[in-house]
């Protein structure tokens, strides 16, 4: 039994075609993968449809994998969380359908979770429990298991009060998630969402950023996350001359990078737009200036992803085809794949300018990767102001991706802006991201969760120290959950 258990929707490793495991490529997972040490488990789907695969020890971390069949994560995972919640949450709703058979497997398979989560947690143990997938687990744990102390974070956006009153679940939803004892968002305007939502859809008493339930009560708080400084200013300096290899092939040119899952709250399709219409205006030369997105597949069974992947398809293919070159190449470098770390911090290194234009977003970690791996003091951020990194990055260039005309200044400004500026900027978002990395995110959520009032008044000086421990180990975390 264990005295810190991380839940969350997928392993922190997967099944290799070789029946081999390996560390998951999944941002979610690769947060959390070091935030537990020796002793710690972890609670998660493998991925493999299937019933449950056997627990197991993988690098002291205790891996214990829930099993869901096939039609079990087309409902829970691709039906309810991604086709409901996800476009939900993120004030994108396409084609909505709140699908019942959705919802009951969604509230099956929380409390699978709920139920596995029960029988490996230590008595008074610490349960963290992450994101949208999992929102109904707290209550459904806290019946089954009063003593623990139960954390949520969301990861993604939380929206308003009103937008959410649209689910036909929603008083089950808000209940489940007051059963932490700690719920964290990214942002406080997220914070401020949810207090409004359950002061609309709930009985609860609310007192500043307490709620009340009868005896019980539970704190909500902003805990922005950040990534592993140290790890992406080595990754970027040990980049230098892979970033100088791909300059080179590129030309030369002045280069706009665009690094995301394809999905479409991530505004791709309007950061191309605007870089169409500067080429067409004449603002910018295709031969002195390349776009190069990479863009990592994504839910590809969910037809709104589908829609988006021929979308960005298709303008690529229009703006290659008609600024082609002599030598029949375009300017712009479509990377359809997933790049591993060191492929990252190389083009963060070649980048004159990140164009971030996420619609909405919780934080948005690329950005912060790229502010970590300049240690050059190089390379302009253009931040969309709905990414939870604009709160903290403000010496980016903050636009709205809603508006073309805003996203093609910024474009020619951070191509233009002097360099003295460029390095002023990048050195002070460089000192916050630094001093508020990943590291510090863990530590302040479970030690605000260490300090809720402990279940029975008893302290928990294991789980205590079983999470400082943990917490030291603790990696970063590019982008949305999987």
């Amino acid at each position: 039994m264990s005295s810190l258990v991380i839940v969350a929707n997928r392993l922190p490793v997967e099944l290799g075609s070789d029946g081999e495991w390996r560390p998951s490529p999944g941002g979610l997972a690769s947060a959390l993968s070091s935030v537990v040490g020796e002793g710690v488990t972890w609670v998660g789907w493998s991925g493999v449809n299937g019933p449950a695969l056997k627990p197991f020890t993988l690098d002291g971390i205790r891996i214990r994998p829930v099993g869901l069949s096939e039609s079990e994560a087309a409902r829970y995972y691709g039906g309810f969380s991604n086709a409901v919640l996800w476009p939900l949450f993120h004030g994108r709703i396409r084609r909505e359908e709140m699908n019942r058979a959705w919802w009951r497997a969604y509230r099956a398979i929380n409390d699978r979770f709920a139920a596995h989560v029960a029988r490996v947690a230590a008595p008074d143990a610490t349960v963290w429990i992450h994101d949208y997938h999992l929102l109904l687990v707290p209550r459904m744990l806290r019946l089954r298991r009063p003593d623990l102390r139960i954390g949520l974070f969301l990861h993604i956006p939380f929206p308003n009060a009103q937008l959410f009153s649209m689910l036909p679940w929603r008083q089950e939803v808000v209940s489940g998630m007051l059963g932490a004892d700690l719920v964290g968002f990214q942002v406080p305007e997220d914070t401020d969402n949810f207090l409004a939502t359950v002061a609309r859809v709930s009985s609860a008493k609310i007192d500043g950023h307490r709620i009340g339930q009868g005896k019980r009560h539970l704190e909500v708080a902003a805990f922005p996350i950040s990534v592993d400084f140290a790890r992406w200013d080595a990754l970027g300096t040990a980049a230098a001359d892979a970033s100088t290899s791909l300059r080179a092939e590129m030309g030369g040119r002045s280069i706009f990078l665009g690094i995301d899952r394809l999905d479409y709250t991530k505004g791709i399709t309007q950061r191309l737009q605007a870089f169409e219409e500067l080429l067409q205006s004449g603002a910018l030369d295709p031969r002195t200036s390349a776009f190069v997105q990479v863009a990592v597949p994504s839910r590809s069974d969910v037809p709104a992803y589908q829609d988006e992947q021929v979308e960005v398809a298709a303008i690529v293919e229009r703006i290659n085809r008609l600024y082609t070159d002599g030598a029949g190449c375009g300017p712009v470098r479509f990377i359809e794949a997933s790049l591993d770390d060191v492929g990252l911090a190389a083009w963060y290194r070649a980048a004159d300018v990140l164009v971030v234009t996420s619609l909405a977003d919780g934080m948005n970690l690329v950005a912060k990767e790229f502010v970590a791996a300049r240690s050059d003091l190089g390379g302009v951020l253009v931040l969309s102001e709905f990414a939870g990194a604009s709160h903290d990055l403000t010496g980016a260039f903050i636009i709205n991706p809603y508006d073309v005309d805003a996203i093609k200044q910024a474009l020619l400004t951070g191509r233009d802006v002097p360099a003295a500026e460029v390095a002023s900027r990048m050195e002070s978002m460089r000192g916050l991201v630094r001093s508020n990395d990943v590291h510090h995110w863990a530590r302040s959520f479970l030690d605000r969760l260490e300090a809720s009032p402990t279940p029975g008044g008893r302290l928990r000086a294991l789980g205590r120290a079983v999470v400082r421990r943990s917490v030291r180990r603790v990696s970063a975390w590019r982008g949305d959950p999987s």
